[in-house]
């Protein structure tokens, strides 16, 4: 008997050993699986780059007009890449950002750059640069890297030229190891520093195994579930579905004027309110319909009170615009409202590029049934959000509103200016035309004018006001 339970002990010592060495073989195998993917995700942005840079080889004799709509063109169809700059004769040559003679720098001396600060964002900046002879080469900027580290679920990583490093963050850093795992690039000449973390990269181990996966799924489910009753409980909720069905979320109206100072159209933007007569900033209000998913009632909200209004019986002929998300496109009775308000002026939905279209034929199949019946379509906040050139290339808008950001410094900022030049060329190009937003004192009235860009709208015009009040100051012009 003693003999038979030894014999078990040894056995269930034995099994325990090696299920303890399978595990542990296949968490070194899980982790280093991890890291590699980070690795070949980035690989893949510099191959991509790689490849343009052979496509674009035919572009080192040209000048910079004729190569910078070349470079557009590529930056819009990539939306890895960033902007691209031809340098010639160890110098910046011209850039599909700014045109030419952008900077002074001194080139990159490495295959993978690391910049402390771009001019333009004020982030961490990193590059590929492809050597074609000699000093003469095409440098790709990049973006997204920050976003496949932060995929690492083995810790926290850092990518690195072996000078200076780029962590999930966007934070700017000098290399070193400090016992931090190396694992290097095959393709390229960068290296991937991690910092092991344990717990994070057990949990995730843990979680890939099937069981952990169900249990997941059903916490996620039960999550869900929660989330759903807490909106269905939340006081917030049922009183922001009150204010909209009852029309307290108010159409207000700012105008867009031309060269002349003459009112040609205006945006349409949510105020709330109160039943004392207070008016309620979208800042306090919108983030809390968008969470609630009551969007799409406020917009058909507004778009009624437009259509009950009798004074837009006398609109025709100006660009009223009314802002609008993807799922509002595809809500039949906001078309039919739609319907109703083109009618009466040139309606104009505006998108932002803060987030991606989710369904890239859809939309536009749906945008065209709307300009079908006459509606145009604009982007707004040009330049801040997801991919500026991927969205024109893609949706082929009527109408670009320049963001404030490019507006406020143009009097003092010799790059916003630049900037503005080549929207304005690209513009031309693709026929689209331009508006001004948050345009403040007179010399940007000027310096816009004298750039062509011709619809302004801002506070040196008219603030936001009640549609009564717009009907006025249109009447009067």
């Amino acid at each position: 008997m003693k003999d038979i339970f030894n014999k078990y002990i040894i056995g269930v010592f034995v099994v325990f050993v090696v299920s303890k060495y399978v595990v542990f073989a296949d968490y070194e195998k899980f982790v280093e699986s991890n890291v590699e993917h980070t690795i070949v995700q980035i690989e893949s942005k510099f191959s991509k780059a790689k490849e343009i840079a052979v496509e674009l080889e035919h572009l080192k004799s040209k000048n910079c007009n004729e190569m910078i709509l070349s470079l557009q063109k590529v930056t819009a169809l990539n939306p890895a890449i960033n902007s691209i700059s031809i340098i010639r004769d160890g110098r910046y040559y011209c850039s599909s950002l700014v045109g030419l003679n952008i900077s002074k720098k001194e080139v990159p001396q490495k295959e993978i750059h690391i910049k402390e600060k771009n001019v333009l964002t004020g982030l961490p900046a990193i590059s590929y640069y492809h050597q074609y002879d000699g000093e003469n080469g095409i440098q790709f900027f990049m973006k997204g890297v920050a976003e496949d580290l932060k995929e690492s679920r083995v810790g926290n990583v850092l990518l690195s030229n072996e000078e200076y490093t780029l962590s999930s963050d966007n934070q700017f850093g000098e290399h070193s190891v400090n016992g931090d795992d190396t694992y290097e690039s095959n393709q390229y000449d960068f290296i991937i520093l991690l910092n092991y973390n344990v717990a994070v990269s057990i949990k995730h181990y843990l979680i890939d195994n099937r069981f952990f996966i169900a249990m997941v799924l059903f916490a996620l489910l039960l999550a869900k579930v929660l989330s759903i009753k807490s909106s269905i409980f939340n006081y917030d909720y049922y009183k922001l579905k009150k204010v909209i069905k009852r029309h307290q979320i108010k159409p207000f109206v700012q105008p867009v004027v031309n060269e002349k100072e003459e009112i040609v159209g205006g945006e349409v933007l949510a105020r709330w309110i109160t039943s004392t007569g207070k008016v309620i900033s979208p800042l306090d209000f919108i983030p809390k319909i968008e969470k609630y998913g009551l969007m799409g009632s406020m917009t058909k909200s507004i778009l009624t009170q437009l259509n009950e209004y009798k004074g837009t019986s006398g609109y025709h002929g100006l660009r009223i615009s009314v802002n609008l998300t993807e799922m509002c496109l595809y809500n039949e009775e906001i078309y039919s409202l739609c319907c109703q308000l083109a009618k009466k002026c040139t309606l104009v939905l505006e998108f932002t590029e803060s987030t991606e279209f989710e369904n890239r034929t859809k939309i536009i199949s749906y945008m065209q049934k709307f300009r079908d019946i006459g509606v145009k379509f604009a982007l707004d906040d040009y330049g801040t959000g997801y991919s500026s050139l991927q969205y024109l290339n893609y949706y082929q808008f009527d109408f670009v509103k320049i963001d404030k950001s490019f507006i406020d410094d143009i009097e003092i900022n010799s790059l916003s200016l630049k900037i503005l030049e080549n929207i304005i060329l690209l513009a031309n190009n693709l026929d689209i035309k331009l508006v001004a937003e948050g345009v403040e004192n007179k010399n940007q009235q000027q310096i816009l004018n004298e750039l062509q860009i011709s619809s302004h709208q801002g506070f040196l015009y008219f603030k936001p006001m009640p549609l009564q009040d717009f009907n006025t100051v249109v009447k009067g012009k």
